[in-house]
């Protein structure tokens, strides 16, 4: 059975039922009434494959039917399809009889109205099984787009989500620097997190409170408070917005912005807990702090943050990298913060998370979907960084897995081309032992991209080894230096393997095409094939190969590109930083290193993102 996560116990049995026999759908009385909503989804989807007409009762049923019942609480569930009685869903819980209809959903698109015989017992291995997702650094999606984030996120019993925000956000702070089309107001996050809570997910509200506070920090309103008196960017904006900015630890005003935004965001969410974030604060004591200690200017300023948080009695998340770096210090973080522990190598270093535990710390391992910086994720590295890194959870005795999907450098990767990243953290959440076989890769595909023929994954992990050669990150500190920093750097590039992957792309969109060219998931990977290519080619053309000199074509075929990148971008985000997208690209094409007129263009580039 194509199943994902992988159940305890399934035990196949012989004979098939007819799903067009079920009549009825059976809720017991007193269940939560998310099972009822989530029956009354269940009913219309049976009735849409069968023609017949299904009845949503709170009384017994009698005979064939889909009969469900939940204890008082709990997550585990057992699943029976038999010829007696039909579907019996027996939940631990309210979320256990949840989780028993996705699974039995999955049954279902994959034996249609014909379903086996079954016994099935689970429960999953982490109670926390969260996925975090970029808002901030390029794509805001639209709410019908993260309200589809949350339906799949569900699907595959993931129960908590959090979006990162720096930015994207309508706090009056941000008032006259962001403008109210490109940010998640207060209506959205309502609405979202009421979604979320039908669909057993804990909207974890996720703040950016004291590094990585670029445009506040850069703003005439605010920049009085940034670690650097009057800095001015000197490299492209995605650069300027990933390394920068920390706040001023010593004004006390810092805490009250700070203050501020937390208060404004808290009164929108259930969940009891708050991810302050505070990592990679790179400027700590580098401009108007020069000469004090990074360690415990650190730690005065984050404890006045978490004192903030708790006073709102709220459970403090963190990222532990800055803490990690000061482990004597580590004993000054009240016991009930929980860590939020990433590393995002193949092979991470168990280290970290040993270090966390030996202090007697609460700690969630953060791996990561390897999707950002590039337009298809890198399932070489995910599949190592996220089995590792819930193995060192496991083994010293993490809460759980929140699986990570930032959006560094512009989040040029759609929704869609990092897929296959979220279900490996969730089957490893779930099951913290599953085995990621050729069996769980063809449920993948069948689940993910509706393909039981062609390996779709397969696809992706190719496609993700053909984009090495064109490495975005790279070529964008290329670029910032050789024309906004004006210092002269070489451009790495394989040209043999570039010229290879371009043909092997070509295959791959033929491949995908002969599946489907309508179908959104599709269209997405197709559109990230065509972008790997274009910037092999850019790539090339800089390495000045003699078949790859023609920048009109290439520009040409680019100016085709962003037509469809860009409806496939509005389709499910606001505007946001797609503009910024669509000049870069188009100034690489007709780009000649070190030319005043291509410099003159990045200026523009930074100063005007």
């Amino acid at each position: 059975m194509k199943i994902i996560p992988t159940p305890r116990l399934v035990e196949e049995k012989e004979g098939f039922l007819s799903l067009a026999s079920v009549k009825e759908i059976s809720v017991n009385l007193g269940s939560d009434q998310r099972i009822a909503k989530f029956a009354a989804k269940l009913k219309n989807e049976i009735e849409e494959l069968t023609g017949v007409t299904v009845k949503l009762t709170c009384a017994d049923a009698e005979g064939i039917a889909v009969h469900i019942e939940h204890g008082a609480e709990g997550e585990g569930y057992t699943l029976d399809i038999c010829g007696e009685c039909g579907i019996c869903v027996n939940g631990n819980g309210a979320a256990g009889a949840y989780y028993a209809m996705q699974t039995l959903r999955q049954i279902i698109h994959e034996y249609g109205d014909s379903l086996p015989y079954c016994h099935i017992e689970d429960a999953p291995d982490f109670t926390e099984r969260g996925f975090y997702h970029d808002v901030t650094r390029g794509r805001v999606p639209t709410l019908e787009c993260l309200k589809r984030i949350t339906d799949e996120l569900a699907y595959y019993k993931i129960n908590a989500l959090q979006l990162y925000v720096e930015d994207a956000f309508s706090f009056e702070e941000y008032d006259g620097i962001m403008t109210a089309e490109n940010v998640l107001n207060a209506d959205e996050i309502v609405a979202l997190d009421d979604y979320c809570y039908d669909n057993f997910i804990e909207l974890v509200p996720s703040l950016a409170t004291f590094g990585h506070l670029y445009n506040l920090l850069q703003s005439d309103r605010w920049k009085h408070l940034c670690e650097y008196d009057d800095w001015h960017p000197w490299q492209v904006y995605w650069m300027e917005k990933m390394a920068h900015h920390t706040i001023d630890v010593s004004n006390d005003e810092s805490i009250k912005v700070v203050g501020s935004m937390i208060d404004q965001f808290i009164p929108l969410f259930r969940s009891n807990k708050f991810n302050i974030c505070c990592d990679e604060t790179f400027d700590l004591c580098q401009g108007r702090n020069k000469g004090k200690d990074e360690g415990e200017e650190y730690f005065k300023f984050l404890k006045k943050i978490i004192d903030h948080v708790k006073s709102r009695g709220k459970t403090v998340m963190m990222w532990g990298d800055i803490a990690l770096n000061h482990p004597e210090k580590l004993s000054e973080i009240p016991e009930d913060t929980i860590m939020l522990n990433w590393t995002y190598e193949k092979n991470p270093d168990e280290t970290k998370v040993e270090t966390l535990a030996k202090a007697g710390m609460k700690q969630i391992v953060c791996p990561g979907t390897s999707s950002w910086n590039r337009f298809i994720e890198e399932i070489d590295r995910c599949e190592g960084n996220i089995t590792k890194l819930v193995d060192y959870g496991t083994k010293h005795g993490a809460l759980g897995i929140l699986n990570t999907n930032w959006g560094d450098f512009g989040h040029i990767a759609p929704w869609n081309c990092n897929l296959y990243g979220m279900v490996i953290g969730a089957e490893k959440g779930w099951n913290a032992d599953g085995q990621l076989s050729p069996e769980f890769e063809a449920a993948a595909s069948s689940l993910l991209y509706d393909s039981d023929d062609t390996n779709v994954i397969d696809i992706i992990r190719t496609m993700g080894r053909c984009e090495r050669t064109c490495d975005w990150m790279l070529f964008m500190y290329w670029y910032s230096a050789n024309t906004v920093e004006g210092r002269k750097t070489e451009l790495e590039c394989d040209t043999d393997k570039a010229i290879a992957h371009i043909a092997k792309l070509d295959e791959i969109i033929a491949t995908l095409k002969g599946i489907s060219e309508e179908d959104t998931r599709y269209v997405d990977l197709i559109l990230s094939c065509r972008a790997i290519q274009i910037m092999n080619r850019v790539h090339l053309r800089l390495k000045n190969h003699p078949d790859y000199q023609d920048g009109n074509a290439i520009l040409a075929d680019v100016e085709d590109w962003l037509v469809d990148y860009r409806a496939a971008w509005l389709r499910e985000s606001k505007p946001s930083q797609i503009d910024l997208i669509t000049k870069f690209m188009r100034d690489i094409c007709v780009m000649e290193e070190r030319s005043a007129e291509a410099a003159g263009a990045a200026e523009g580039f930074a100063r005007n993102s």
